[in-house]
């Protein structure tokens, strides 16, 4: 009997990517690391993370390590002077939002955008962008999208066995859903081009290759 080679099936498949990198957006964590950081306990406009408030709070916070150092405590006008400063500063860090971020207690407190992306632009550009991580990554978390991995795969029997093995691209991950139809569509030809070699060294013709790819699948896992 001839020996046979068969491509039974040749699909691409999206998988859940289930542990992609979000590095590149910036990361949640209990401690503000930069100027850059976003506190989730209060909204945007809050006194109490506006930068002009938080500088406000740096120079009363010199005033009074200046008063106690220099001058030393235990004289009424020091001691007055130190109590008026400490009450201003905390005035300047009382918020005034009522708590009406997206934040509870059992979250990260602050993501920590990547702002050295934004290197040699402006201090308002950094906030910008930095703002739209952190929307971008709120939004990854509310489950409005998500990163998803793209593979071609084929089915195929040689020696006219029963036995189906499978061939497979190197397949793509960290996709965000949400991408433009084009993206995706460049995304599974080079997969399939990928997947073509694979099949050409087990030693297919291009003939019955082009065959099978005339009737790819599509599948969602």
């Amino acid at each position: 009997m001839k020996n046979m080679k068969r491509i039974h099936k040749v699909t691409i498949k999206r998988m859940i990517d289930e542990s992609p990198d979000t590095s590149w957006l910036g990361e949640y964590g209990n401690n503000a690391e930069s100027d850059y950081a976003i506190d989730r306990a209060h909204s945007e406009d809050c006194s109490a993370v506006k930068v002009n408030y938080k500088q406000a709070v740096d120079q009363l916070e010199r005033a009074i390590d200046y008063l106690k150092g220099e001058l030393g405590s235990g004289l009424r006008e020091w001691d007055d002077a130190i109590d008026l400063l400490i009450e201003k500063q905390e005035e300047c860090q009382e918020c005034d939002c009522g708590f009406s971020g997206q934040w509870n207690n059992r979250e990260y407190r602050y993501f920590n955008p990547n702002y050295e992306n934004y290197k040699g632009l402006s201090e308002d550009e950094i906030r910008k962008y930095c703002k739209q991580e952190f929307d971008r990554m709120e939004s990854l978390n509310n489950q409005q999208w998500g990163f998803i991995g793209i593979r071609a795969e084929a089915d195929y029997s040689v020696d006219n066995s029963q036995l189906i093995q499978e061939a497979t691209s190197g397949g793509l991950w960290g996709i965000e859903s949400d991408s433009d139809a084009s993206y995706f569509t460049s995304v599974e030809q080079e997969e399939l081009a990928e997947l073509r070699k694979q099949l050409e060294g087990i030693g297919f013709s291009k003939r019955a290759i082009a065959a099978a790819f005339k009737n790819v699948e599509h599948s969602d896992e």
